[in-house]
Order: C-alpha cells, then structure tokens, then sequence
C-alpha cells in the first residue's frame, strides 16, 4: 500500500499526485517527466518571447476619400512593420500628410509584403477610381517615408 498522495512509478520513485476524492489520481508525474516538462516551458516561452518581437517589415499605403470622393487621395508606398495597428497607421498617416488627410471621411490602409505587391497595387486602384470618373490625387515622395520603429499610444477612446 502506498502512503496517501503518492503514486509509484516504474523506478520505484514515488511521485505526487492530485487525488480526486471519487476518481482517485487525476495527475501524477516521476522527476525525469517534470525536469521533460520544464525544459520545454522554458524553450517555448523563450521562442515565444522572440516571436513577439520580431516584428516584419511590410509596405503599405493609405486612401482617404475613397467610398465617393471629391477626390480621393493615395499616399505613396511606405515602409511600416506588422506591429501597427490601422488606428495608428490612420493616425501617423494624418500627422505626415495632414493637407490631404484632415478632412477626409473615409480611410483605409492597404498593406503588403512586398514593394512590388504595393507599387503594383496601388497603380490598379488609381486606374479603378479613373474608370469610375472620380478624380484622383496620388501623393508623389522623392524617398521611400517610413513610420517610426514602435507605434505612439493612441489617445483614449471617448465615450
């Protein structure tokens, strides 16, 4: 008979156990099984913790103005990393463009993985909004603009 809460093992090594009062031992686990369960806690909140902060870099442009006009205004490409959000993408947008973008009523931000799926993009959403005889402004940059390495704090929503 072994001593209450306590199970045995194939080692003869006594283990704890969670006993349950109907069920009897819903958890029980030798040394060399826990030493097993710890190392992989470890390297999984070590692979975690990496993943969190490797953010990659995407391109993205933005359109205001773009459900029914007047004019629907296009920003160049920019070099951005999945770690904004579209409220802060909106919000950096509005800051570097406030000209165009103050007024505007409808916004969105398109992104991408590569230069070539935006510049690509972008070129076909000019010829749509042409085709549909909306005037278009695209937003020309002699360099490629970037948003900063992290996103400011959005101001609190008010109710």
């Amino acid at each position: 008979m072994l001593p209450h809460g306590l199970i045995g093992s194939q080692n003869g090594v006594f283990a704890p156990a969670i006993l349950h009062p109907y069920f009897g031992p819903i958890f029980a686990t030798t040394a060399r099984n826990m030493k097993k369960i710890s190392i992989l806690l470890v390297a999984a909140l070590i692979g975690s913790a990496s993943a969190v902060s490797a953010q990659n870099t995407i391109y993205s442009y933005a359109i205001g103005n773009w459900r029914n006009g007047p004019t629907v205004e296009i920003t160049p490409l920019f070099r951005t990393t999945e770690m904004f959000t579209t409220p802060q993408l909106i919000a950096w947008v509005r800051e570097q463009w406030p000209k165009e973008f103050t007024d505007t009523t409808d916004i969105d931000v398109q992104r991408f993985a590569t230069m070539e799926e935006g510049n690509e993009s972008r070129i076909v959403l000019q010829a749509k909004y042409g085709r549909r005889n909306l005037a278009v402004h695209p937003i020309e940059a002699a360099a490629m603009p970037s948003t900063p390495d992290k996103p400011a704090a959005l101001p609190p929503k008010r109710p």
